[in-house]
């Protein structure tokens, strides 16, 4: 049997992973018939240890799980070499050889994953948005014990992002300090994560330079971002350069964003800061209530400006 998970949200595929093994630990009785190869270890040889272990007839029939973990690192002979072994051996039907091939960036031309395409069970890895993150949030959360408010969740979001792997730890830290994450637990325990880009964002509305934040807003979603997260780091960096221009003093922020929001501030008035927050706040409401899409709220937003 032929397994491929693969995908940029390594964390699931990780966890799907994980689950495939404990079943065949669970199932054996033997577990040196388990074998987990890495092809981004140069010294493995990797098509002889497929070979090997795959051909390898057990006197008490157990079965056999090889696990082959990152098949894209492998060089071009390597991956030709395993591709007809798994023709060859006929693998997809072979009830006591499961094989499963782990990997973050597949090449979906490559003739390896032409073959697997049709005779694998396959699972792509996509990052989570919108709905399908705050349902594994909230998931997570029961599962361990807790609940959270609604406002704390879209702070959390804001705050992480899609990163389901920071987003697990810091959701451990929150319901380690309470099973009932509200919003002020959020803020005190998290630190937010800011792109760069962001900052450069709110550069060029700073400039007033529209086309150049349309320009970089292009370049934060080919990073695979989404609208959401982008409108929450809006919410949030709005609301540093209101705190700033209200009082000289840094409002607890990391040096590094203090230092570059003071900077940021002096391209804006207190009028205007409290003007475009108050439009993010509407638009943040319009989007809870399903008056605007995400990416009209963003377009709105910055050419409102």
């Amino acid at each position: 049997m032929l397994t491929l998970l693969y995908g940029e949200d390594t964390y699931r595929s990780r966890e799907e992973l994980k689950k495939i093994i404990e079943a065949h630990e669970k199932a054996s009785l033997n577990w040196f018939n388990f074998v987990r190869i890495d092809a981004k270890d140069k010294e493995a040889e990797i098509f002889e240890l497929i070979r090997q272990t795959a051909s390898t007839t057990s006197m008490f029939s157990e079965k056999k799980l090889i696990i082959v973990e990152n098949i894209s690192f492998a060089n071009e002979d390597e991956q030709k070499n395993i591709l007809e072994f798994l023709e060859k051996k006929n693998t997809e039907k072979d009830s006591e050889t499961t094989i499963v091939f782990w990997d973050e960036k597949m090449d979906e031309k490559s003739e390896i994953f032409k073959f697997l395409k049709n005779k694998a069970k396959i699972q792509k890895f996509v990052p989570l948005k919108d709905a399908q993150l705050r349902d594994w949030i909230k998931e997570r959360i029961v599962g361990g014990g807790g609940k959270i408010e609604g406002q704390a969740l879209n702070r959390l979001i804001e705050y992480v992002g899609n990163d389901l792997w920071r987003m697990a730890n810091e959701t451990d830290k929150l319901l380690d300090y309470d099973k009932s994450i509200k919003i002020e637990n959020v803020e005190l325990l998290i630190k937010p994560e800011i792109d760069i880009n962001v900052f450069n964002i709110v550069d060029a509305l700073g400039q007033k330079n529209k086309n150049q934040a349309i320009k970089l807003i292009g370049k934060y979603f080919e990073k695979g971002e989404d609208e959401i997260r982008l409108l929450g780091m809006f919410v949030y960096q709005f609301r540093n350069l209101l705190k700033i221009k209200s009082s000289s003093e840094n409002p607890g922020l990391h040096y590094f964003v203090f230092q570059k929001s003071k900077e940021q501030a002096k391209n804006f008035s207190f009028e205007e800061l409290k003007k475009i927050y108050h439009r993010l706040m509407t638009i943040d409401l319009d989007l809870k209530l399903g008056r605007v899409e995400p990416m009209a709220a963003l377009e709105l937003f910055v050419t409102g400006l």
